[in-house]
């Protein structure tokens, strides 16, 4: 039997049950699929016409495996965990109570910073496999990008209301750069209208917003784990809904994971397929997200020793909640 660590289910009529120690995902007239919940990791369900048992849900709450629910356009619109994982009571306290002291300004401004930065580092890769103008044009707005992000200071006399605007409108500026840098890189082929998000209809727009919906759940995950609220950001505002602290972390991790896959992908001229209706292809869906899962598989280096990209993830889950406690200062992860 192969092992499976993210089980993908996106087939229409897939039920997925529990038969002894292993997840089984039939499909009518097809062979089932067994996945030992041993091994399993994640669970991700990429369509709407895919039924999920009440056993199966019990038996990844108590492995304590993360189900994902994945739309075309809405991206991560539901996840299902163990509740036994959120109930870090100091760590909630302390995280609504950084909103109003200097840690948030001080950890607000490692993630603003974090992003540009790792926005940067993404550049200097793409330029170390490009060559002349190119590589030099991308050379240069990373540097431009490193200075922007140096710009980002915690004020500690000021509240996060108030330096909120200053750092989003650098963050803001920084991406125009990053983004404008990007799309000299795309092949003409896919007619890239510059970066936009929900209800993108442009081919790498699409992958990106469906990238970064795969990323939402692995972060959303990990800040739950953590003891964290998702929905309690720092950096970007609260508003129902809207998982902010999610938001917040996932900036250091969207150019190294999401853009990456994205630009090596269509470098390759990968063809993207969609339906009648202009979404994503149900099986297309599938192959796209196994590249994303992949790259969450691939390594990186933190303080000198090598990890999965879904670990540092965790690990910095980890570190924001420690530096929300008073335990230490946050980083935010560069991938190198």
């Amino acid at each position: 039997m192969a092992i499976i660590e993210d089980l993908i289910v996106s087939e229409y009529g897939s039920f997925v049950g529990v038969k002894g120690r292993r997840l089984r995902v039939t499909v009518p007239e097809k062979p089932h699929v067994d996945a030992p919940l041993i091994h399993l990791r994640s669970v991700h369900i990429l369509s709407h016409a895919v039924t999920v048992s009440a056993s199966a849900i019990a038996a990844c709450c108590q492995q304590g495996v993360p189900i994902y629910f994945i739309d075309a356009v809405e991206g991560n619109y539901a996840m299902l965990m163990s509740p036994h994982l959120t109930t870090v009571i100091k760590t909630r306290r302390s995280q609504l109570a950084a909103y109003h002291n200097a840690t948030g300004v001080r950890v607000a401004a490692q993630i603003g910073a974090g992003k540009i930065r790792s926005q940067a580092a993404n550049l200097r890769y793409l330029a170390r496999r490009q060559e002349g103008e190119s590589s030099e044009r991308l050379r240069q707005v990373a540097l431009e990008l490193v200075a922007m992000a140096d710009r980002i200071k915690a004020d500690e006399t000021l509240c996060l209301d108030d330096v909120r605007e200053q750092f989003m409108g650098i963050e803001g500026q920084a991406a125009r750069r990053y983004w404008a840098a990007l799309g000299t890189l795309f092949p003409e082929s896919y007619e890239w209208p510059g970066r936009q998000g929900r209800h993108a209809e442009d081919a790498l727009n699409v992958l990106l917003n469906y990238g970064y919906g795969i990323l939402y759940g692995e972060v959303q995950n990990a800040l739950v784990i953590a003891g964290l609220e998702p929905y309690a950001g720092l950096l970007h505002t609260d508003r129902p809904g809207k998982p902010s602290l999610t938001l917040d972390l996932i900036e250091e991790f969207r150019a190294p994971i999401v853009d990456r896959t994205v630009v090596g992908l269509a470098k390759r001229n990968y063809t993207v397929k969609f339906d009648d209706n202009k979404r994503l292809e149900r099986e297309f869906r599938k192959d796209f997200a196994e590249h994303i899962l992949s790259r969450l598989a691939a390594q990186g280096m933190v303080n000198g020793k090598r990890y999965t990209l879904r670990s540092i993830i965790q690990m910095q889950a980890r570190r924001l909640a420690a530096a929300l406690r008073g335990e230490g200062e946050y980083e935010a992860y560069l991938d190198g």
